[in-house]
């Protein structure tokens, strides 16, 4: 079940564990000499395929737990498994090249690159990958389509709508089929109408088989997932299914 790898990092049979695993996470920052506690024995189980919501105020870890988990930032202590591999001590070289293969992000501000149209803006994460130039309008397009983004592909982000914005986010995040898609108040930035549809995309994209993580202060978002788990001053509080699910 459990070895060790050539550098001595733990690694485990991903068939027997889950896609995330976090034992005892704290996290803290400095600032003129006061240490402000943000995560505290943060433990979480989510497995694949799950569609899950961390819930939770403003300021209780949302966010830190979103790099965290996405490999973004290191905790100061404890331990993080994706898919049965401890990762929480590896080098930036390896976490940089976990997230470009398996990691997909979408985030409350959009953060598409303004030069870029939408078909540009959805081809980025593919530009790391050994792939030809075919191949990345090949899945640049199937993904243009799959979310209807077809008839605006040459436009620029100024041009598109938040909802539109959003929704290439979601299409650059999936593009290359993710194991994973942490999703930081993807609705933040929209109006009832299109958080809902967002939200629903992203039921959609868990429907094929991705673990979906939205981080969320909107309980009414949180209930539309399959799981919530609550954070509340950088602990974990609660974790309940949702019936009917």
């Amino acid at each position: 079940m459990k070895n060790m790898s050539g550098n001595g990092h733990k690694v485990y049979d991903f068939e027997h564990f889950h896609m995330i695993h976090t034992r005892n996470l704290v996290k803290g920052y400095r600032s003129h000499e006061v240490e402000t506690p943000v995560l505290i024995n943060v433990n979480i189980d989510i497995g694949d395929g799950e569609y899950v919501a961390i819930a939770g105020p403003s300021g209780s870890g949302k966010s830190t737990l979103f790099n965290i988990l996405g490999l973004l930032e290191q905790p100061d202590q404890g331990e993080l498994f994706f898919r049965g591999r401890e990762v929480s001590v590896l080098s930036d070289r390896y976490r940089i090249k976990l997230r470009r293969g398996h990691i997909g992000y979408v985030f409350r501000q959009f953060n598409l690159v303004d030069e870029l149209t939408v078909a540009e803006n959805v081809e980025l994460p593919l530009l790391y990958m050994s792939l030809s130039r075919k191949q990345r309008k090949e899945m640049v397009m199937e993904s243009l389509f799959r979310f209807k983004l077809d008839h605006i592909r040459k436009s620029f982000p100024r041009q598109l709508t938040g909802l539109q914005q959003q929704v290439t986010a979601l299409a650059r995040a999936t593009v290359f089929n993710p194991s994973l898609l942490l999703a930081d108040e993807p609705t933040g930035n929209l109006n009832s109408t299109g958080g809902n549809e967002i939200l629903e995309l992203l039921s959609a994209v868990n429907e094929t088989g991705t673990t979906v993580v939205i981080f969320t202060n909107s309980m009414q978002d949180a209930q539309k997932t399959q799981r919530i788990i609550q954070l509340f001053d950088g602990h974990v509080v609660t974790d309940m299914g949702q019936k009917g699910n």
